[in-house]
């Protein structure tokens, strides 16, 4: 089974989640909102497949390039 590591394109605080595991998912789909310099940024999955982890939940800070959700194909 392949994975795919989704990564927090910024600095910032998670808005909201909009994904859980188990959930399917398909390329191009929202998974998380996230709050920096007072704008909202939406990350998007690059892959489809089943959302295995989420690591993350509102409220959160993250850093750029954190983990914040695993896919599984």
């Amino acid at each position: 089974m392949a994975t795919h590591e989704v990564n927090s394109p910024m600095t910032g605080r998670v808005v909201e989640v909009l994904v859980s595991v188990g959930d399917q998912v398909g390329e191009a789909d929202l998974l998380v909102v996230i709050e920096s310099m007072k704008m909202e940024n939406e990350v998007f999955s690059e892959v489809a497949g089943t959302v295995s982890e989420v690591r993350v939940e509102e409220d959160q800070n993250v850093s750029e390039e954190e983990v914040i959700f695993v896919i599984s194909d």
